[in-house]
């Protein structure tokens, strides 16, 4: 009888807390609608854990990382609206123990935004944005802005410093980098027909439909990984 009970209150603690994660966050402003949950990192069967001394099993990947799944790491959650977003964005060409280096590795912005680039470095480097179609030098302490050129992702290199690199994801719509956890939230969207899209420098991009209705928050998580179907991703 006692096992019974306890077995019904931890039912309903369940159920406590699913609703409360549910009912988290303001609601969207009037007549627009929010689009909120968590991104999880699903590994395909066989794939090598961290930290257990496994690899990829390859010549060519020996110097690629393992992919930790606990965590998402950097990833992007966007609606594709074809508008411009905006937005400024910082990288550093900044000098370490070992070697100068591009910081932040990840970083996102909308679509029309603006990027300063900024030579922390001692030295003068030659920094590349292909997507820009730029090639320059830039001396010690020197800045400069750039436009984003359009969206999607998008690589700055030193041509001087190899593997000295950042990865930027331009969205072609408001978008949110996912926290520690995989939380995300996006904030005063349109209704109707959305496309709602996630990125992840080392996974497939996914999409997945919604129809949105004025005032609604709809809860969507979604499941990323290698050989994970479109219509599998949310759930």
């Amino acid at each position: 009888m006692r096992r019974q009970a306890l077995s019904i209150a931890l039912v309903a603690l369940a159920l406590a807390v699913s609703f409360s994660c549910a009912s988290t966050g303001s609601a969207p402003a009037p007549g627009k609608a929010r689009v909120y949950g968590t991104l999880r990192l699903v590994p395909h069967a066989g794939a090598p854990k961290p930290g257990g001394g496994g690899s990829y099993g390859s010549l060519r990947l020996r110097d690629v990382g393992l992919v930790d799944y606990s965590t998402p790491g950097f990833a992007v959650v966007f609606v594709n609206e074809g508008t411009k977003p905006g937005g400024a964005a910082v990288v550093t060409i900044r000098d370490t123990h070992v070697e100068p280096r591009l910081e932040p590795d990840h970083l996102a912005i909308g679509d029309g935004g603006r990027i300063t680039v900024v030579n922390a470095s001692v030295a003068a480097h030659i920094l590349s944005y292909p997507a820009a179609k730029l090639v320059r030098r830039l001396a010690p302490g020197e800045r400069f802005e750039i436009d984003v050129p359009g969206a999607g992702e998008q690589g700055v290199f030193l041509l001087d410093v190899p593997e000295a690199s950042t990865t930027l994801f331009v969205a072609p719509g408001r978008f949110a980098v996912v926290t520690t956890a995989g939380d995300y939230e996006l904030r005063d969207l349109e209704p109707g027909a959305v496309e709602l899209r996630a990125w992840h420098p080392r996974f497939p991009p996914l999409s997945t439909q919604l129809q949105l209705a004025p005032d609604a928050s709809v809860h969507v998580d979604l499941d990323m990984g290698v050989g994970i179907e479109p219509e599998a991703a949310a759930r």
